[in-house]
């Protein structure tokens, strides 16, 4: 919490979890907030808590006249705010870094249809191109085209636009969750087993299937 102000027996604070857009919070004996910028681009009462209608205005005759003062404060602390983001962003980055898998080489095997990537474990990690939402139709020349990218979190194809994360891929996460859930149903559907062959030949064998019956 910031106080930038106080008038009346108030604090004008700007909270640490703040958020745009820019207001400020009276606090003291009751509580409200003000929009610095409202609609017509003068500060606005948001609501106001136990605080009586007289030294409201005042409250509000303060916020207009130190408006400029409130918004370079909203600016300043906002920016300091931002900071404290990117620097925890950039330490969830290290860690990830160090235990998220990442490919240290990416080629395309045409022989075999499939994506081969070197991670950074020392591992290899293959997979059919077919088998990934944003590559299927690819010709092998566009998917010999392939690149490591993003400090090896990201696999690129310049020529078909499309990245790929490598830690989904290494997950088997080839497409979004539809997608992927029709594909399963797909191969479920068009598989055949020793079993279903057996009882199609032995069906065969007596003429087919029986037909069903009419119940009168």
């Amino acid at each position: 919490m910031v106080v930038v102000h106080r008038a009346h027996g108030f604090r004008f604070v700007i909270y640490t979890l703040d958020h745009e857009p820019a207001h400020i919070h009276v606090t003291g004996a009751g509580q409200a907030k003000i929009d610095l910028l409202g609609p017509h681009g003068v500060p606005e009462a948001v609501y106001s808590i136990g605080i009586k209608r007289s030294s409201m205005r005042k409250l509000m005759a303060e916020v207009i006249e130190r408006q400029g003062l409130f918004l370079a404060e909203w600016g300043a602390f906002m920016d300091r705010s931002r900071d404290r983001q990117l620097e925890a962003a950039e330490v969830r980055g290290q860690a990830m870094l160090n235990a998220e898998l990442r490919a240290s080489a990416v080629r395309y095997d045409r022989a075999s249809g499939r994506v081969i990537i070197d991670l950074s474990n020392g591992c290899t990690y293959a997979f059919p191109a077919k088998l990934v939402q944003d590559l299927q139709g690819a010709s092998d020349d566009e998917l010999a085209a392939v690149e490591v990218d993003g400090m090896g979190f990201n696999l690129h194809w310049p020529a078909l636009d499309v990245d790929l994360l490598t830690p989904a891929l290494v997950s088997g996460v080839f497409g979004t969750r539809a997608w992927m859930t029709r594909e399963l149903a797909r191969v479920a559907g068009t598989a055949t087993s020793p079993a279903k062959t057996a009882a199609a030949r032995a069906n065969g064998a007596k003429g087919g299937r029986p037909r069903k019956t009419a119940v009168a």
